[in-house]
């Protein structure tokens, strides 16, 4: 990205520039789409490839559901991997002598926090955790997009977005929804100026995972570039790309 970006109305810029909520309709259908596809694979998964019945590996302090057939993988399907450690940490807390540590806090924390809505069903407030951070993402996407190139552009975008192979994972009870959210939000606030909260949605992303440290030099490559077009302070801009 070579120019900082114009505002729309709802930042107070140009009123013709694109704006937050005029994705919002693509975005829902490709979140739907995406959403119901994958509770269709996640019931017939286990007939399709003849995995069999039985219990998975667990992880300490936390059992893997079992692999049979039935409705119950509409919702459990994922569950599974590091999906066990999210859940643990999210209701037990990290212990020493194990891999938790291993796990940034943020999302556990998010599901803690959305668990006390859920009357204590830690699985349901991952999975609402991830799916409603998968649609913002899907909703930045568009917007980052079509202000740098079109809103055809920005529409096949998230298509592709959600049709990659490894996608599901922004569904499952994973950090990687979360993760795409708040580096979406930092790039899209750092393009409207608004280091301030850039730096704070950084910080947050590398609270979520390890590899948000490599938002500092993306973001200091913005911050330069926005300073040689004439865009503002460049010390502002580079303190904050220094919050990961």
């Amino acid at each position: 990205m070579s120019a900082p970006v114009t505002t729309g109305p709802d930042e107070g810029g140009d009123p013709a520039a694109p704006r937050l909520r005029d994705g919002l309709q693509r975005c829902l259908a490709v979140f739907a789409a995406t959403r119901i596809g994958l509770f269709l694979l996640s019931v017939i998964g286990v007939g399709l490839t003849g995995v069999p019945t039985g219990q998975p590996t667990g992880v300490p302090g936390w059992a893997a559901p079992p692999m049979g057939p039935g409705w119950h993988l509409l919702f459990t399907a994922t569950e599974r991997q590091d999906a066990l450690w999210f859940l643990r940490i999210a209701t037990h807390g990290y212990r020493t002598g194990d891999s938790s540590a291993a796990f940034f806090p943020l999302y556990p924390g998010a599901i803690k926090g959305v668990s006390l809505l859920t009357f204590g069903h830690p699985l349901l407030a991952a999975l609402l955790v991830s799916n409603a951070c998968f649609l913002g993402a899907l909703i930045l996407l568009y917007d980052l997009t079509a202000r740098e190139f079109s809103k055809d552009v920005a529409g096949r975008s998230i298509v592709l977005l959600a049709l990659f192979p490894t996608a599901f994972f922004l569904m499952a009870p994973y950090s990687e929804s979360l993760f795409l959210l708040l580096v979406l939000a930092s790039f899209r606030s750092a393009r409207m100026h608004r280091w301030g909260w850039a730096a704070v949605f950084a910080l947050l992303a590398t609270l979520t995972r390890s590899v948000g440290i490599v938002l500092a030099p993306a973001l200091l490559v913005e911050a330069i570039q926005q300073w040689r077009a004439g865009g503002g302070p460049l010390t502002r801009a580079v303190a904050a790309s220094a919050a990961p």
